[in-house]
């Protein structure tokens, strides 16, 4: 679809659903407490340029009341996604897994988005096994969301969390089609378990930066497991709360919109990647990705040069290409990763349509004198020879 400044959207199939998604989508967090012609200017500005992916897991009244007003004569454009958990009590938000509560306010969403269905219903904010258990027991909400699709009021169930223990229990259970979960740069090189709500404490991005962490198995095995099991990834906080775009702390990693949306969407499984937008420019400036040339995509070398500790692990940026045989070393390894966890049609059939397979590799090592992370490409490169070649 072509917006109206040219910007040509590109679509990803949502995992295992029929639902094709705009890889730039709109995460209308921060539009919870801006006034009504901001809320129609985003969505409008939005929709006008393709973006079809809209995530509303705010309880409140008026933001519902205000994408509701934006989405009239709109509603067949949007792929909109609600969370059923959470609840608004004296202008403050929490979640709940109360069913008469969580009815409540999902049909409170369906008449204040005049519409009559929800196409992603998200089990919202499930970060700990026992909430999980609660959640995913005969009794729990998963059950209600089960009999809400059954009822034709959502078409797909989803959950939203961000860690990776409960996040591979649920992809890994077959209930849910897509998962909600924070991907970006910062966060990647994290253990899988780490409490996200401490990172907004004050400095906690140079904490991450002093210990040297260093990419934990842990996410990219979630990647893999989501790839595996055809669960659409839908990459929330792609600018890690604002850190990865400076001002937060003094970060030494400092990374534009159009770097964070790339770095994420480069992620095994990552479908369409939704930044929080509270005006038009915001808007904008995610929206930009979709012109950018490879130069401003390109996060390779800010990523090398700050302090995390991302030796040894591809980053999906293709700086060590030109290759000397026209493989594309990034797609090969990123299929390589994702069928850690097992090879199956999908991953089989986009290896097979490589123009130049891994077994082109003639070991000259060129590009890993090119890569700013010291991959050990030819290894990569055997890897995938022994998964999809033999």
């Amino acid at each position: 679809m072509s917006g109206k400044r040219g910007a040509i959207m590109q679509y990803r199939k949502l995992g295992r659903t029929e639902l094709d998604v705009g890889v730039v989508g709109l995460g209308t967090e921060f539009l919870w407490h801006e006034p009504k012609e901001v809320v129609l200017s985003v969505v409008d500005e939005a929709i006008e340029n393709g973006v079809n992916y809209m995530d509303l897991w705010m309880p409140s009244p008026e933001v519902r009341d205000n994408v509701g007003v934006a989405l009239q004569g709109k509603r067949e454009k949007v792929i909109l996604a609600g969370h059923l958990g959470s609840t608004l009590k004296d202008n403050q938000y929490y979640r709940t897994r109360d069913k008469s509560m969580c009815e409540e306010y999902i049909n409170d969403f369906l008449t204040r988005l005049k519409t009559n269905y929800i196409d992603i219903l998200m089990l919202h904010f499930i970060d700990e096994q026992d909430d999980y258990d609660n959640v995913f027991t005969n009794e729990g909400i998963l059950e209600m969301a089960q009999k809400l699709k059954k009822e034709g009021k959502a078409r797909y169930i989803g959950m939203s969390s961000h860690k990776v223990p409960v996040s591979l229990n649920a992809v890994n259970s077959g209930y849910i089609d897509v998962l909600m979960f924070p991907v970006n740069a910062a966060f990647d090189v994290l253990p899988g378990d780490t409490q996200l709500e401490a990172l907004w404490e004050k400095d906690s991005y140079i904490q991450i930066d002093e210990k040297g962490y260093k990419p934990t198995h842990s996410r990219k095995e979630l990647y893999a497991s989501c790839v595996k099991k055809n669960v659409g990834i839908i990459a929330m906080k792609p600018y890690a709360g604002g850190w990865l775009l400076g001002g937060k702390d003094d970060s030494s990693l400092v990374l534009s919109p159009i770097q964070c949306i790339n770095y994420s969407l480069s992620q095994p499984g990552v479908c369409v990647v939704v930044p929080g937008c509270k005006n038009i420019k915001e808007m904008q400036d995610a929206l930009s990705y979709l012109n950018a040339s490879d130069e401003k995509k390109d996060y390779s070398e800010a990523i090398s040069k700050s302090k995390l500790n991302l030796k040894g692990s591809c980053m999906y940026c293709n700086h060590c290409l030109p290759c000397s045989t026209n493989i594309d070393i990034a797609a090969t390894t990123r299929i390589a990763d994702s069928a850690v966890k097992g090879i199956n049609d999908s991953l089989r059939s986009k290896y097979d349509k490589l123009d130049r397979k891994a077994s082109n590799c003639i070991k000259c090592g060129e590009c890993m004198k090119r890569c700013p992370f010291d991959v050990n490409v030819i290894s990569n490169m055997q890897r995938a020879i022994n998964l999809f070649e033999r």
